[in-house]
């Protein structure tokens, strides 16, 4: 708003003679916001995430600059982002998905009686935004790989404490586990990311499409579990394809 020279003086109070327009410090903060947007875009998960990134760190950013400024407009302006926030939260991903939501114990039991699927799992929790985030992903990688044989679920240990543990996942305020993806095969589990080093901290890791495909090597677990269907149910699956 500094910019605009006829809106900067009705805002923001100015002596006399003192140009309206933004000094040093303020540049400062500006510039720090577009280095810390870079570098959390090399962490989003897709391009939603990237810009729900971009407004967060700016509303913040803004809240600094008004409240250096003036501290009443800044104080409207903190208010006025609060009441935004809160009455229009960020939208809940309801895109298609193959995914299988799991309840306490559900998921143990299942990886027990079925040892011929491999199972892809995410543990996430309601109240977790980079869990929100990882949605769409991984929402899109089961509507991708999804077979009889090979199947996507999740389960929210946040409301299940007790597989948290029995799956060795922290669902505390401050874990960097959520969200945690595991694949099982036979009952056991294969890989997960993050992954926990010795010292007990989770290695930051990069939820979108192409990271999840890599790591946990989708196209040749993808493949492998086509190879030992039926000829019966892979014609179902070229047909659907089709449609």
């Amino acid at each position: 708003m500094k910019i605009k020279l006829l809106i900067c003086p009705w805002i923001f109070a100015t002596e006399a003679g003192e140009e309206c327009a933004i000094d040093s410090r303020e540049r400062e903060i500006l510039m720090f916001l577009a280095v810390i947007i870079a570098w959390k875009g090399r962490k989003a998960t897709n391009w939603l995430h990237y810009i729900n990134n971009i407004f967060l760190f700016s509303k913040v950013a803004n809240i600094a600059l008004f409240l250096r400024a003036d501290a009443l407009v800044g104080i409207v302006y903190l208010l006025i982002t609060l009441a935004i926030t809160v009455i229009v939260p960020e939208p809940v991903y309801t895109g298609p998905e193959k995914v299988t939501y799991y309840q306490g114990s559900e998921l143990f039991e299942e990886l027990g009686k079925d040892r011929k699927s491999i199972f892809v799992i995410q543990f996430y929790t309601t109240w977790s935004p980079d869990c929100k985030h990882v949605t769409p992903v991984f929402a899109q990688l089961s509507e991708r790989f999804s077979l009889p044989n090979l199947r996507f679920g999740k389960l929210d240990i946040g409301r299940w404490p007790k597989e948290a543990e029995r799956f060795r996942v922290s669902a505390h305020p401050t874990s960097r586990q959520l969200p945690t993806i595991c694949i099982f095969k036979d009952a056991k589990e294969l890989k997960r990311r993050p992954i926990v080093n010795d010292k007990m901290r989770a290695v930051p890791f990069v939820f979108n499409e192409d990271n999840c495909i890599f790591e946990f090597d989708l196209l040749n677990v993808y493949k492998e579990c086509l190879d030992r269907l039926s000829a019966k149910e892979k014609k179902e699956i070229e047909s659907k394809k089709e449609k």
